[in-house]
């Protein structure tokens, strides 16, 4: 860990060196930790580097003031960098000049015309060769023998405990970003998280009715948005248009604007390495709030920013033009014309460029929240657009929602109104069904929304649904509840880990709702942590450490879409199952709700395999009970049918004696009449009258199984008897025709013969065949009147083959078999 220090003494030896000491020695009983260069260089090591190392990690710049020290070129070094790092200096007046006496015993075998030459110089006295901002600076007093020494050191200590957050503040963002510096600019030393909000705050902060005691250096300012812009995925509020010979205007201008906490992308540092330049900046102008164009000779004949003009002006982008050098008015593009631009040509003095700098300041922060959804709607439209139409990229929640209201509000706006691309994507988010579950539920601290956010885009752009509380709950709804519906819904809960994850209480019941439902954890660590302050669930889990890989972000996140998609099956059934099975105990395990079908089928094998394979995560005891349940119930239901059943059909078959014994009966009496063969016709005729009949009266009786069989008898009987009744074959037909193809339910008939799918189909005019055409180029033509008896009772056989085997009583069992052959 850097170690800080609180201040830096620089000093003359000949003149200072015990003074230092002594101050020294006094600071530290008052609590500071001083650097000082006789406690704290080591052997051996370059002494200049050890000096530049301490005063960039010293919060104050305590300089003596005295004869050597200001005519040092050692002590002249140090005063140059503490300047250029913007460091709180401290001028202490020590030795104001020194007498010849005094020069006599350092330099014994001097001259007189030495001493004078010595004075001519301004060696001998403080004030002549001393640096600028020394000179302005006021000075805390402790010459030897004028001053007294406890009363001064009693006012520098109230100087080094002033601003004492902001000063140490300005300490900490430098030594990191020099770090960032000398580490070539790398993503992985930017800030994240909680430290790079608490950098942004402190760059804002504002003096009004006292002197900074430092300002941020340029490195500062480039260090804290650079890190926004990364924690915002690269996207910034303004990219520059200019050409090269107007660089130094556009570097000014930057420099400004990242003052203000604005982030900038410009071409000099925002192309990555191998990136195509034209792509790099037509992905700078799409992830951009506003086109600052600079107005020049050179840029308007440069067709690089016309082209990135043209760009912005097709994506609506708000485009604010800034005059840098005179420029004909004709030559200026017409679309830059009838915009009111900022004049840079007329400044003279640096305070009328300050004046430009609050206009152009003014005008991003006017509608800027505007602007930004602009953008990040923008963004996401592309996006699903290349990824061709990728569902998991459309909003969804309180992100839905928040864009629709955007989008009533630009539709009435006359410049920069939305692009057609972003009124499409808005339109298909909102035709999107609700989805039945999601696969990822990010649990994060609030100092660590940079990765929870940057890990949801990315998760959404690998075709994986997301609940992200900043997309998924809008203001004014139950927060608790809504968090709860969320881990329910989702496969995976994701935990980020960090020292404040692990200790908020929120995301402790998080994770302790999420584990009663066992729910598959997925953990990745953010920043290093103690592991013995893990919560018991957490410690179960191995993390994947996005710090390795030298914090490369693509490399870890490939780590985390593998660990996603193990099992994704099982994990899916598991929230499914249990969200099922907590609505049916909500609604106090109602019958209802039950499992049933294809749907049961696949619970129980899902239950089986898990534990039978000990899958993780383990079914919950309720999802066991919701299953079993639903299991149960349907055993139940099958055995009252088959109960049912039978008594109905015992009840039939009396009735069906009762009703032949009386219909011989009524044959035998009017045989008399006739022949003996005709006799025994009629009976057969009678006897399948009655069959037909009462397979008719069992078929408006619901008795549909019982219907078939009978049905079937007098079939058989009227092929034996090779009777000609004409109104007996119709009844047999129209009963079969009934039990088979009664309900919508049911399948009627299957006609096959096309290769490919059947777009048109259409009947006669008298209902009697039906034509058909297919995209395998063929026209058919069915005949419905081809439904013999054979055929209905053929296929009558087909229903009730496994129950005349398995349940009939034995008269029945072989009454299909003569139909069969």
């Amino acid at each position: 860990m850097t170690t800080l220090f609180d201040a830096f003494i620089s000093y003359g030896r000949a003149d200072s060196k015990a003074f230092a000491q002594h101050l020294q020695a006094r600071l530290t009983q008052q609590g500071f930790n001083v650097w000082f260069d006789f406690n704290d260089i080591p052997l051996a090591v370059d002494f200049q580097n050890q000096i530049d190392d301490g005063i960039e990690k010293a919060s104050y710049f305590l300089f003596i003031i005295a004869p050597h020290s200001v005519n040092s070129p050692y002590c002249l070094k140090e005063i140059e960098l503490a300047v250029k790092l913007n460091k709180r200096i401290i001028p202490i007046l020590h030795v104001m000049d020194i007498s010849q006496e005094t020069w006599q015993q350092r330099n014994p075998n001097s001259t007189e015309s030495e001493w004078q030459a010595y004075k001519e110089k301004g060696l001998h006295e403080s004030y002549q060769n001393m640096h600028p901002t020394i000179r302005k600076l006021n000075w805390v007093y402790f010459q030897e023998g004028i001053n007294d020494f406890d009363a001064s050191l009693t006012d520098l200590v109230k100087l080094l405990r002033s601003h004492t957050d902001y000063v140490q503040q300005h300490t900490d963002l430098l030594v990191k970003a020099l770090e960032w510096e000398r580490n070539q600019k790398q993503h992985s030393w930017l800030l994240v998280g909680e430290e790079r909000q608490q950098a942004e705050a402190w760059l804002k902060i504002r003096f009004k009715d006292e002197q900074p005691p430092c300002l941020p250096t340029d490195l500062h300012c480039e260090y804290i948005t650079e890190s926004i812009k990364n924690a915002n995925n690269l996207m910034t509020q303004v990219i520059i248009a200019y050409s090269d010979e107007d660089k130094a205007t556009m570097e000014k201008i930057r420099r400004s604007l990242r003052r203000e906490s604005i982030t900038v992308w410009t071409n000099t540092t925002d192309i990555k390495t191998g990136e195509s330049f034209e792509e790099a900046i037509k992905r700078g102008i799409e992830q951009a709030d506003n086109l600052v164009y600079l107005i020049s000779p050179d840029s308007i004949g440069s067709k690089y920013c016309q082209q990135e003009l043209d760009l912005a002006v097709s994506l609506h982008k708000r485009i604010i033009p800034v005059l840098v050098r005179e420029t004909p008015v004709e030559q200026i593009p017409p679309v830059l014309q009838g915009l009111q631009y900022i004049d840079l040509t007329d400044n003279v003095k640096e305070e009328d460029y300050h004046l430009d700098e609050s206009q152009l300041l003014r005008i991003l922060h006017q509608d800027e929240a505007y602007y930004r959804e602009h953008k990040i709607l923008l963004t996401k439209a592309l996006k699903w657009k290349e990824q061709y139409q990728n569902p998991s990229i459309l909003l969804r929640g309180y992100n839905l929602r928040s864009a629709e209201a955007w989008l009533k509000v630009a539709q009435k706006r006359t410049y920069h109104p939305p692009t057609a691309l972003q009124e499409e994507y808005i339109a298909e988010s909102l035709r999107q069904p609700p989805l039945e579950s999601l696969d990822v539920f990010i649990s994060y601290s609030r100092a660590d929304s940079d990765l929870a956010r940057k890990l949801n885009d990315a998760l959404q752009m690998q075709g994986k649904t997301t609940w992200f509380d900043q997309e998924s709950i809008a203001s004014g709804s139950d927060f608790q509840q809504e968090i709860q519906l969320g881990i329910k819904a989702c496969d995976n809960f994701l935990f980020i880990l960090s020292p404040r994850s692990i200790k908020s209480p929120y995301c402790k019941d998080e994770v302790e709702y999420a584990a009663s439902l066992n729910k598959r954890f997925v953990t990745v660590l953010h920043q290093p942590l103690d592991s013995a302050n893990l919560h018991p669930e957490l410690a179960k889990i191995q993390w994947i450490d996005f710090n390795q890989n030298q914090r490369e972000f693509n490399a870890n996140f490939n780590q985390l879409v593998r660990a996603l998609d193990t099992d994704r099956e099982h994990v899916h059934l598991h929230s499914k199952w249990s969200q099922r099975a907590l609505e049916w105990q909500q609604h106090d395990q109602s019958d209802d709700l039950l499992l049933r079908g294809n749907e049961l089928a696949i619970a129980q094998d899902w239950l089986q395999e898990t534990n039978q394979s000990r899958k993780k995560p383990t079914a919950t005891n309720l999802q066991n009970a919701f299953i079993e349940a639903s299991i149960a119930a349907k055993e139940a239901h099958l055995h009252q049918e088959e109960s049912r059943r039978k008594r109905e059909l015992k009840q039939a078959r009396r009735i069906i004696v009762v009703s032949v014994t009386a219909l011989i009966g009524l044959i035998g009496l009017t045989s008399l009449a006739v022949v003996q063969w005709r006799e025994s016709e009629q009976r057969m005729a009678g006897q399948i009258d009655a069959l037909s009949r009462f397979s008719q009266i069992l078929v408006k009786s619901n008795l549909k199984l019982d219907a078939l069989i009978e049905g079937i008898r007098a079939g058989e009987l009227f092929k034996e008897s090779n009777s000609e009744n004409l109104e007996i074959k119709p009844r047999i037909n129209q009963t079969l025709q009934t039990v088979i193809y009664d309900d919508s339910v049911r399948e009627r008939n299957r006609l096959t013969g096309h290769q490919e799918s059947v777009w048109s189909v259409v009947f006669s005019p008298d209902g009697k065949t039906i034509a058909s055409a297919s995209v395998d180029k063929t026209v058919r033509l069915w005949n419905l009147e081809d439904l013999t008896l054979d055929a209905l009772m053929h296929r009558a056989c087909d229903w009730v083959e496994d129950y005349l085997k398995y349940n009939a009583p034995d008269s029945d069992k072989f009454l299909c078999d003569d139909v069969k052959q």
